[in-house]
This record gives C-alpha cells, structure tokens and sequence, in this order.
C-alpha cells in the first residue's frame, strides 16, 4: 500500500493511493496513532477514487476507534459516502458516526 500524509497545526490528511490489502491496514493505523501523538486533532483519511473493499471498511472503523480513544475527530473520505456511512455506522457506538463526507475539503470543514 502507498499512503501520503500531509499535516497544519491541528490536522493530518491521510491519503489512501490504491485498494488496501491484507497487511496495509495494521500499517495505516500506526501512522494515524503516531500522528495523534505528536498533537493532531483531527484525522481525515481519503480512500481516492477507487471502490472500497472490506479492509477498507474495517481500516475506518479501526480509525475512527483509535481517534475517539483520543478525543479526535475523525473524517472519512470516498466517492461512495453513503456505503461508507452506512458501512461504519454499527461500530461507532450510540449516538456516536464517524463523519464522512465526499471530498477532504468538505471533511476538513466539518464540525465534530
């Protein structure tokens, strides 16, 4: 997997460049925490353009997890963001989404 990160003051950007594969996912959430760690507030993570499969799923629900445990918010980003929401809607807890938006722009303007 080949992912890119792109961080300000508060925020990091993760971009996702391809399908994820079996081992990737373990990798992608030890960049986001190592992030968090070093003082970001919020995470967005761009799956690109391609169809998520289900590593990409469970990569979201994992994020979302690891930003809640740090009291950060988390963004996720795809070109299907309905199956996305719908897809991690059941892990999050109640009364609790992950907020999932169609572009990193929208993401990163989103309010917690």
């Amino acid at each position: 997997m080949v992912f890119s990160m792109a961080r300000d003051a508060h925020s990091v950007v993760v971009t996702v460049h391809g399908p994820l594969a079996a081992d990737d996912p373990p990798v992608l959430c030890r960049a986001v925490e190592e992030q968090l760690r070093r003082h970001a507030r919020r995470v967005v993570v761009d799956f690109g353009p391609g169809e998520l499969g289900p590593a990409a799923f469970r990569t979201a629900v994992r994020i979302d997890r690891i930003c809640r445990a740090r009291e950060a918010v988390c963004a996720l980003v795809s070109i299907d963001p309905d199956r996305l929401s719908q897809a991690t809607a059941g892990s999050a807890g109640v009364g609790r989404r992950p907020l999932v938006a169609s572009s990193v722009a929208a993401a990163l303007s989103l309010d917690a």
